[in-house]
């Protein structure tokens, strides 16, 4: 082995790259911003979950203490938790208020609550969760049985207070509190997959089809197919179209195979329609495929591809309601949630998966990945045209 043909290789090497400047910049800035809004994102502080309150609860009367209401004393328990956000609502509100998404659960204290209580030593409270979540359905219940513990401990020296735990069957401690839960979207046999996988289906669906769209046209680029093309009467448009619908159809049976893969084999499960759910996938994957197509305007080979990927995916993921909920994030970063395209692919396949809507309702998120598309068709069409010139 010569050592010195080996650092001609090496300096050859260094040399190409450090001429290429795009490429530096992106190895040196990339990873930069990347961490960057990571840091952001896991430092911040998340929003108070909005808990909806129904508390018609009239209380007991005593000589001594004189009127106790434990339906207000775990209501203000609960609106003392910096991780709740109390919401008081009437009985006909709570329907609404759960379906819009203004609140994630209702508690409801009926007027007999207090006198149910002293009764029979166990409070029982009827939680209506929005069940979309299973993830905050779990921190909710929680909180609420902890606020709940903390109102009866409240009630120690009143007469009213709890007698000491029995046991339970099997030598377990019975609480003398229970929740029961009901659920308008989902239900108890929907676990943290179910509501990732949503998501998952997106991300992974956007990432493939975006990097096969780059790859591909960056390779007609290299090969001069597209100055050939140009010579041809096809307008800018009609190229991109061509590659669009050409593309697309690979990538709408890649796409396939991950929605039936998680379906039928991951046994993910899914309440709405599946024909549905392969329209919103097949959208998505169409923007995928411009977006390939207009990044591939900007890189000169394959290196610079693999480098624009983390700038262009990464950010869909961190800021797209992937893992991270947009109110959940600091105010400036929330604006940049609503210009990428997962974020209403997310909120649709999660409308559709969880809560079972239909066209009628997520039409909306359809028609902005629609308009994405056509935005994203016009500036390939441009770049194309000043590369070409």
């Amino acid at each position: 082995m010569n050592l010195r043909r080996v650092l001609t290789i090496t300096r050859r090497v260094m040399r190409q790259i450090l001429r290429d400047r795009r490429t530096v910049a992106l190895i040196v800035f990339a990873p930069m911003l990347m961490l960057t809004l990571g840091a952001i994102l896991f430092r911040s502080d998340p929003a108070p979950i909005p808990l909806g309150v129904l508390n018609v609860d009239q209380g007991v009367t005593s000589p001594i203490v004189g009127t106790i209401e434990l339906g207000q004393r775990i209501v203000d328990e609960l609106a003392a938790s910096d991780d709740l956000a109390v919401v008081t609502l009437s009985q006909e509100e709570v329907d609404d208020r759960l379906r819009d998404g203004t609140v994630e659960a209702a508690l409801y204290f009926p007027e007999d609550f207090t006198t149910s209580f002293v009764a029979n030593r166990q409070a029982v409270l009827d939680l209506l969760l929005e069940g979309s979540n299973p993830m905050r359905s779990v921190t909710i219940t929680a909180h609420v049985t902890q606020a709940a513990m903390r109102g009866l401990a409240g009630l120690a020296g009143t007469g009213f207070g709890v007698p000491s735990v029995p046991q339970a069957t099997e030598g377990e401690t019975a609480l003398p509190v229970s929740v029961q839960a009901t659920y308008l979207y989902g239900g108890e046999e929907f676990d943290t997959m179910d509501f990732v996988a949503p998501v998952y289906i997106a991300l992974l669906s956007m990432f493939f089809v975006f990097l096969l769209a780059c790859v591909a046209f960056l390779r007609e680029r290299s090969q001069g197919t597209m100055e050939r093309l140009a010579a041809t009467p096809a307008t800018q448009m009609e190229i991109v179209l061509g590659y669009m619908l050409g593309l697309g159809l690979f990538a709408l049976i890649q796409v396939a195979v991950i929605l039936f893969f998680t379906i039928w084999v991951i046994k993910i499960h899914y309440l709405g329609s599946l024909s549905l759910l392969l329209l919103v996938i097949a959208l998505l994957a169409i923007v995928g495929v411009n977006m390939g197509i207009l990044a591939s305007a900007f890189a000169r080979n394959e290196f610079q591809v693999i480098q624009f990927v983390p700038l262009v995916i990464i950010p869909q993921v961190l800021l797209g309601g992937t893992f991270w909920a947009v109110q959940d994030m600091p105010n400036f970063l929330q604006p940049f949630a609503y210009i990428m395209p997962i974020y209403y692919a997310n909120n649709a396949l999660r409308d559709v998966m969880l809560k079972g809507w239909g066209l009628a309702e997520i039409w909306p998120n359809l028609a902005i990945l629609v308009g994405i598309t056509g935005v994203l068709i016009i500036l390939s069409s441009m770049m194309m045209r000043r590369e070409v010139s």
